[in-house]
């Protein structure tokens, strides 16, 4: 359970980037209607840049296909500390559930939460609400630095047409001894510091974690977000990290 939101980041200073006026329009009016009202937005990831740089922002939400730079690759650089923001800025990605590279790569970077159209108000509170009372990512600068964004689906404008099945995420832990001792638990029932006896694929059988990964809080809830295009809705657990 996500701790309480302290005073100041229960009216936070929200950037939105998206080059779509129209998305940005519809975004604007269902934040505004909930009460979010200390709002800037940019239409590319150079704006955001340039934001970061001169005003503190509790939270951005970020398309991802962008002129210039993708929306993950900001997320990137933001997680590498190669902005002026802090690294642990809450970040959620506007994106589609159809474009699986997407997906891999921000569970990676330890995104925030994803945003998939039709934008609706009671989700879009409730992803703010989670993302604002998240814990920092504790990964590394070298870890986040790997990350392919590169992105096919949006070199090819569109969701790839094959699995992109090869693609690791985070470099594959070796699992350690006695780790044929496995454990069978539901998505649900995950807890931070349990570490992955066997990988997790998405449903088009994308390598989404790879087994001997140490699973944390944001992690977990990303999961808990993505039951509906994850293969299973159980995963397999070191025995001993119970």
């Amino acid at each position: 359970m996500e701790s309480p939101l302290p005073d100041r980041l229960k009216t936070p200073h929200i950037l939105l980037a998206d080059d779509d006026e129209f998305i940005r329009r519809v975004v604007r009016h269902v934040l505004l209607g909930l009460g979010f009202e200390h709002l800037r937005e940019v239409a590319d990831g150079d704006g955001v840049k340039t934001l970061l740089g001169t005003t503190p922002f509790d939270l951005l939400i970020s398309d991802v296909q962008m002129p210039g730079m993708n929306g993950v690759e900001l997320l990137r650089q933001i997680r590498c500390g190669q902005t002026d923001a802090s690294a642990d800025l809450p970040v959620i990605i506007l994106t589609s559930y159809a474009n699986t590279d997407v997906l891999t790569a921000a569970v990676a970077l330890d995104v925030n939460g994803f945003l998939v159209k039709p934008i609706k108000p009671a989700t879009v509170e409730a992803k703010i609400n989670q993302a604002l009372g998240e814990r920092a990512p504790v990964q590394p600068a070298h870890v986040y630095a790997a990350v392919d964004t590169s992105l096919s689906s949006l070199a090819a404008d569109q969701a790839p047409s094959q699995p992109v099945g090869g693609r690791v995420t985070r470099p594959a832990l070796k699992p350690g001894p006695g780790s044929n001792e496995e454990n069978e638990v539901r998505v649900r029932d995950l807890r931070p510091g349990m570490v992955l006896a066997r990988a997790i694929y998405l449903s088009d059988g994308t390598l989404l974690l790879g087994g001997g990964h140490s699973i944390g809080r944001i992690t977990i809830n990303r999961l808990q977000d993505m039951r509906e295009v994850l293969r299973d809705d159980t995963c397999w657990v070191m025995r001993r990290s119970l």
